[in-house]
């Protein structure tokens, strides 16, 4: 009888997800929910949006665990490329670029801008919830992007936080990030390029403790 109190105690406090869409393959793309719904302040972390760059997963597994600022929610995201995560490639199933498959600048990833589901999916969750931050994770160059189409300031707060410096790489068409901060706010969107391999456990503190403090409204 403990045991099943337990189990269901733990059922009841497990942070709400929800199923946005699915991949070629027909895997789920799931958001997770922490802290408060009826925050005004909602920041979405995506752990992975080439599948062969998975090191921002362990942060988003993290922040699972957290405990957000007062008044603001986070949107997690551990797989947007759940296939290639699954098969260790940068693409989707369909060999296109998630990260090159927005309008913004569109150069051909795929037959048309928005043709991959788990594109359509993020831009569907976005465009809804209208985050006042999207941190993407990609690796493996160890640096804070300047943000396309952006301001810098969350950037590279952002930067000095984890310690990474703060970088202007050249221009990635159809990018995500780029199409959030034209279509929703300058500097809403963010890209952290992790170093090679996983992250050590102190590193992966630092980078939890940076969302955070983003996140604070």
């Amino acid at each position: 009888m403990i045991a099943l109190l337990l189990a269901a105690a733990l059922a009841t406090s497990a942070p709400p997800t929800e199923v946005i869409g699915h991949s070629v393959e027909g895997r789920p793309i799931t958001v997770t929910r922490v802290g408060d719904p009826a925050a005004q302040r909602n920041v979405l972390v995506v752990g992975e949006v080439h599948g062969n760059e998975p090191a921002g997963r362990v942060v988003v597994e993290a922040l699972h665990k957290a405990t957000p600022p007062a008044g603001s929610q986070l949107l997690l995201i551990e797989d947007l490329n759940p296939d290639g995560f699954a098969h260790d490639m940068r693409a989707n199933a369909h060999g296109v670029d998630l990260n090159r498959n927005s309008p913004e600048h569109w150069a051909g990833a795929g037959p048309k801008p928005w043709s991959e589901p788990e594109a359509r999916a993020i831009r569907s969750l976005i465009l809804r919830e209208r985050p006042a931050l999207t941190i993407y994770y990609h690796q493996p160059y160890g640096l804070v992007d300047v943000p396309e189409g952006g301001r810098p300031q969350m950037a590279r707060r952002y930067a000095h936080l984890v310690g990474l410096p703060l970088v202007h790489l050249r221009r990635r068409p159809g990018s995500l990030s780029r199409w959030q901060n034209v279509r929703l706010r300058q500097g809403s969107a963010i890209v952290v390029e992790l170093a090679a391999g996983p992250l050590r456990a102190a590193t992966r503190r630092r980078h939890v403790a940076a969302v955070l403090a983003l996140a604070t409204p």
